[in-house]
C-alpha cells in the first residue's frame, strides 16, 4: 500500500514526445488553391450587407498560416524541423478552415466575387480597345 513517499513523482511533467520529421511532398499546388478559395471567401464576406469583422479576422490568419507554410516548406529540406513546421501550420491552418466553412456555407457568392475578379482581369485594357476601335472604323 503507497504510503505518500513518492506522490510527487506523479506530477512530474513528462518530456514531450519527440517530432516525427516529415519529408513527404509538400502540397504547394493545393496549398495555392486554397489560398485562392480563402481570397474570395474574404471577398464574398466583405460583400455581405452584415460584414462580419471577425469572420474576416478569421479568414485573413488562415491565409496567413497557408502563406507562412508555403515560404517555410520553400526555404527549408524535407526531413527538417522548418519543413515540418511548414506540414504543420498547413494541416492546423486546414483545421481552421473547416471552422469557417462547412456543408451549409453557399458557395454562390464566393463563386461570384470570383466570376468578377475574372471578369474584370478580363476587361480589355485601353490599348486593346483602341486597338479594336481602329479596327472597326477601317
Amino acid at each position: 500500500m503507497p504510503d505518500g513517499r513518492f506522490a510527487f513523482l506523479s506530477v512530474v511533467p513528462t518530456p514531450p514526445a519527440m517530432r516525427a520529421l516529415r519529408d513527404s511532398p509538400f502540397p504547394f499546388e493545393t496549398v495555392r488553391d486554397l489560398l485562392g478559395i480563402l481570397r474570395m471567401l474574404y471577398v464574398a464576406t466583405e460583400r455581405e450587407s452584415s460584414r462580419n469583422e471577425r469572420r474576416l479576422g478569421a479568414i485573413a490568419r488562415v491565409g496567413r498560416e497557408l502563406k507562412q507554410a508555403t515560404e517555410l516548406a520553400r526555404r527549408y529540406a524535407p526531413g527538417s524541423l522548418g519543413f515540418t513546421a511548414a506540414w504543420e501550420r498547413a494541416e492546423a491552418a486546414l483545421l481552421d478552415l473547416g471552422e469557417l466553412v462547412d456543408g451549409t456555407t453557399p458557395l454562390e457568392p464566393t463563386l461570384r466575387a470570383a466570376g468578377d475578379r475574372i471578369r474584370r482581369l478580363g476587361a480589355p485594357g485601353d490599348r486593346e480597345r483602341r486597338r479594336r476601335a481602329s479596327r472597326e472604323r477601317s
